[in-house]
């Protein structure tokens, strides 16, 4: 039997890039406000009801931080502020949403990321599979046999659906080890330092070779001896 799709999408992440799609010439309404990522976002909409035919479909979008902050002063502390054009336009983008009689999801205190990782998780074991649409690569970790992500880049080439398969094809390791690789090569985007020293390439070969962060660390000092023999 067929499962059915639900469609997470990730308001924010979409808005962004529909804004800046079209950031050197905007749509304005009479009055001069600008309306590129309404439109952008409704036309993104639109179509995807028409293609995909959504079972179940919802829009998800930040209402705040989750408290890492609270943890780490310094999160997302390079991040530049949503510009105040787009800013303005966030109300009319739920408006859009709201008038196609489709869920908005929002909880005061959490990012859209968050919201869509729960739902994602409380959905499939109900029976329904996931397609969660997002420019935000940090949604790759919800990845599961039936949990997918359609990727919208910033820049003007196709979305690409990844699946588990795909992921480990791309990164080299488990869509559920994502979250170790950003602690240990950083994060520019969300300002996360990561370890010195460590890039993409180490930071694959130890996720291959060690199954958690704790096991890397209980093997630091096999690691450096391991090194410095190379040397």
């Amino acid at each position: 039997m067929t499962r059915p799709m639900l469609y997470l999408l990730d308001g924010h992440a979409l808005a962004y890039r529909h804004h800046f799609a079209m950031i050197n010439r905007p749509l304005t309404t009479r009055d001069g406000a600008i309306v590129s990522a309404v439109f952008g976002f409704s036309r993104a909409l639109m179509d995807l009801m028409e293609r995909e035919k959504p079972y179940y479909i919802a829009v998800t979008f930040d209402d705040g931080l989750t408290g890492r902050e609270l943890l780490y002063p310094d999160y997302k502390g390079t991040r530049e502020k949503m510009p105040p054009e787009l800013e303005a336009q966030i109300n009319r983008i739920i408006g859009v949403v709201q008038a196609f009689n489709i869920p908005v999801l929002m909880l005061s205190g959490y990012e859209a990321d968050d919201v869509m990782g729960t739902i994602a998780m409380q959905a499939e074991p109900q029976g329904a599979d996931v397609r969660i649409v997002t420019g935000d690569r940090d949604l790759f970790q919800l990845l599961t046999d039936y949990t997918s992500v359609r990727y919208s880049s910033t820049k003007p080439v196709p979305d690409v659906v990844y699946d588990v398969p795909t992921f480990r094809e791309e990164w080299g390791f488990d869509p559920i080890r994502l979250p170790d690789y950003k602690g240990l090569v950083g994060d520019t985007s969300d300002n996360i330092p990561g370890v010195k020293g460590i890039g993409d390439k180490t930071a694959t070969t130890l996720l291959q070779q060690y199954p958690t962060l704790e096991a890397i660390y209980a093997n630091i000092c096999l690691l450096y001896t391991s090194d410095a023999a190379d040397e």
